[in-house]
């Protein structure tokens, strides 16, 4: 299980004005946002976009560099670069929003019926320490 990512949400965005989801993969490492179409963002409607068991896969599957050549909102996370994180439930969507060691800022948000929030408030704190605000 080490070295497999488990994707907690397929309607990701980087933001109010990013309209297209993505996938939000959480790895023992850190994250990973994978943009998908503007189809696929369409066909999620209010979620769930993940189902029961959540899709896993290797680790080494991921193409880092490439997934970060494709689009600028994809987005590959190392845990061990974040400064600060707060994750953020909402009405309609929750949030995560990170402060990195070389000053860039992230905003990640999905689809509040999907599983993510519940997922990350369980496993960041292990991951990040007193990083994770509350």
């Amino acid at each position: 299980m080490a070295d497999l990512a488990q994707c907690l949400s397929r309607s990701c965005t980087t933001g109010w004005l990013d309209w297209v989801h993505g996938e939000l993969w959480l790895s023992p490492v850190g994250l990973i946002r994978r943009r998908l179409s503007w189809s696929e963002s369409k066909s999620h409607g209010l979620g769930p976009t993940v189902g029961t068991p959540l899709p896993e896969s290797a680790l080494g599957s991921f193409d880092l560099a490439t997934l970060l050549a494709e689009h600028p909102t994809n987005k590959v996370i190392y845990f061990d670069a974040v400064v600060t994180a707060r994750l953020v439930k909402g009405r309609t969507s929750d949030a995560l929003r990170l402060a990195m060691s070389d000053g860039d800022r992230h905003k990640l948000l999905w689809l509040r019926r999907d599983p993510a929030y519940e997922i990350l408030s369980n496993s960041l704190p292990a991951a990040l320490g007193d990083r994770l605000l509350r």
